[in-house]
């Protein structure tokens, strides 16, 4: 019989993966026949997959995506798209996080940009680095929003955008900003780079963007940071994604 004391201590240490895996090898006979340190192997295996998807559903909680189930696997590569699947793949892996990467994803409207970019954000969840997914005129509110409410704010949410592993930015210069607000983005996107990715997604092309940004210096600085050098995917096609 379990000791149920043992059991209450487990779960106030928050152990509550093993707690689970020792009732369950509690009502499995076939348990016994295994040595100490094989079932002891077990239990900690149970309670780190255990803690490794509660970190994962927090992640993807936290990254705040319009489409929580997007992934890699369910990209659709219809010929018509002319998507590049070794590249998304080898994005998925995320070797270009560490490297401070940034990707341009354009595409026209229903074409299943905001899908791609989420989809790569799942993946980045699943390897445990921190993910933000939101629109530009969100992010763009949030930061006038804290900037009236003192610098200690302001700096303090920004900070939050300039320190997330991955940055997912969606409806990208859509329409032309002011100048408040072309001086918060630069301050984010310059903090961010060469050290964290940021994935932009754009019905433009980077070219366009120039015209969106009031302050033609930074318009420069603003392009430049972002797309040079920046792993780009352009979706074709003339069918929305939104219709399947």
């Amino acid at each position: 019989m379990l000791n149920q004391e043992m059991l209450n201590k487990l779960r106030h240490m928050k152990m509550t993966g093993i707690a689970e895996a020792l009732e369950q090898q509690e009502q499995d006979p076939g348990y016994e026949e295994l040595s100490f340190q094989e079932r002891l192997n077990l239990l900690v295996d149970w309670e780190y997959s255990k803690r490794q998807h509660n970190r994962l559903q927090l992640l993807i909680s936290q990254a705040k995506f319009q489409n929580p189930d997007a992934c890699v696997e369910d990209i659709n590569y219809a010929i018509d798209r002319k998507l590049d699947r070794n590249l998304i793949l080898e994005l998925a892996s995320c070797n270009y996080i560490p490297h401070g990467q940034n990707i341009v994803i354009v595409g026209a409207t229903g074409a299943g940009k905001s899908y791609i970019a989420q989809a790569l954000g799942q993946a980045a969840c699943r390897r445990l680095i921190s993910t933000k997914y939101i629109q530009l005129p969100d992010l763009l509110e949030e930061l006038r929003i804290a900037k009236d409410k003192g610098p200690d704010v302001f700096t303090r949410l920004r900070k939050q955008y300039v320190k997330c592993g991955l940055l997912i930015i969606d409806e990208w210069l859509l329409f032309p900003i002011c100048i408040e607000d072309t001086e918060n983005l630069l301050s984010i996107i310059d903090r961010r780079k060469n050290l964290r990715p940021t994935i932009v997604v754009s019905q433009l092309e980077p070219a366009e963007w120039l015209d969106q940004i009031p302050v033609h210096l930074a318009a420069e600085s603003i392009t430049d940071r972002v797309s040079t050098k920046a792993h780009r995917i352009t979706i074709k096609g003339t069918k929305s994604m939104r219709s399947i």
